[in-house]
């Protein structure tokens, strides 16, 4: 039987909880697969509130510090993860892909890559679906 651990992801990127939230992620993708298991786990996750100020292309971090979008960014393609946003909290905090930039006459867009804005239904059905919520 295939398990799925949900990470909702609720933390700006700027809290510690959002950190451990990545951590937890690639340390989960990496277990599963080292692991020889007929049915693998699954990981699903879902940035919600102000969790998706990390979609955010134009957050700019300092040198000194870890880019935390570029390394969802980089997550996303190394396991093929999908990174959905729930689109209303999103484009409440100024992040908007090619679609609802038209649809709402903003200047551009600004989603990173990996990420993508969906509907809060997609939630309610990765809960349905999971055999554990994580919340960070």
């Amino acid at each position: 039987m295939t398990t799925t651990t949900l990470l909702l992801i609720t933390a700006d990127p700027s809290q510690p909880l959002a950190w451990h939230a990545y951590r937890y992620a690639k340390a989960f993708m990496q277990h599963t697969q080292e692991a020889d298991t007929v049915s693998p786990a699954k990981l699903a996750i879902f940035f919600y509130a102000d969790a998706a100020n990390t979609a955010n292309a134009l957050r700019w971090q300092s040198a000194d510090r870890a880019d935390l979008t570029q390394l969802w960014s980089q997550f996303s393609a190394a396991y093929q993860q999908r990174l959905p946003v729930c689109v209303s909290t999103a484009l409440t905090r100024g992040v908007t892909d090619e679609d609802n930039a038209v649809r709402h006459r903003l200047q551009t867009n600004n989603l990173a890559a990996g990420f993508e804005l969906v509907g809060l239904g997609e939630l309610a059905e990765q809960m349905a679906l999971a055999t554990k919520v994580i919340r960070f």
